[in-house]
């Protein structure tokens, strides 16, 4: 009735000016205290994140480091000879890799591994047979994308005064690729790495735990946004917001160390 949403209203706070409920949030930040869910009464935001956040970090580190490992020695493989049937190979498979949507990837690994082959868990969260196609489908876009910048960063390092130099004082091709020039050429793959990373932090899991049923941060996003529990929407984009911001500092940290 009118009477209890009014009730309800007055007890959640919504029945005064905007700018004094944005200050009463903002003191209860500061003070540690993010909110009680409205989908889940009695729970408090954070708990939910904290429950849901170390889910999506595994998907995201696994995701990553796939594509990361994979990116790197294609890349350079493809730069070593540029125009060759193998660069032209590898670069054809790579921008097919970014130009498929998340949702289709997944839709396609679990027809092909879970419906036909029944290798693998249709989805959810377990050991490592949940873990492979989801990390499998956030990684291939970002793979495509990481290649054809290790791919571009090595030809311009391979063709610079210092790597001549270094060939034409007989030094072994191994280290002057693997060493020197892939160590200059890291600055550019480090960047890229770092945006894919907030790329999938900010948002980008979400298409991806949904389509597998992945208990994480960007599943419990979506049952926020469908249930209106502003209060744990909000506490999400603001560990999100977090999270982009750590793994910014940590990129620039690392900048110095490459």
């Amino acid at each position: 009735t009118e009477a209890e949403r009014a009730a309800r209203a007055a007890e959640l706070g919504f029945d005064r000016p905007i700018l004094e409920q944005l200050a009463s949030y903002v003191g209860d930040l500061f003070r540690g205290d993010f909110g009680t869910s409205l989908w889940q009464p009695g729970r408090a935001t954070i708990d939910i994140v904290g429950q849901t956040l170390p889910k999506t970090l595994l998907l995201v580190a696994a995701g990553m480091t796939m594509a990361i490992v994979i990116a790197i020695p294609t890349g350079m493989f493809a730069a070593l000879r540029p125009g060759g049937v193998v660069d032209r190979t590898l670069v054809t498979l790579s921008l097919a890799g970014l130009s498929m949507p998340q949702f289709f990837v997944g839709l396609m690994l679990i027809i092909i591994f879970a419906v036909k082959l029944e290798w693998l868990p249709v989805g959810g969260y377990g050991g490592l047979r949940y873990l492979i196609m989801p990390a499998t489908a956030l990684a291939l876009p970002a793979l495509g994308r990481l290649t054809m910048v290790v791919r571009s960063a090595m030809i311009n390092e391979l063709n610079t005064q210092y790597v001549r130099a270094a060939r034409a004082k007989g030094m072994l091709p191994r280290i002057v690729v693997g060493k020197h020039a892939l160590r200059n050429a890291g600055v550019q793959v480090l960047t890229m790495s770092g945006w894919e990373i907030t790329r999938a932090l900010a948002g980008f899991t979400v298409v991806v735990e949904k389509v597998f049923a992945w208990p994480g941060l960007g599943l419990f996003a979506l049952e926020a946004i469908q249930r209106r529990d502003l209060f744990l929407l909000s506490t999400i984009v603001l560990v999100a917001a977090a999270l982009v911001v750590a793994v910014n500092v940590i990129v620039d940290i690392l900048y110095k160390w490459i």
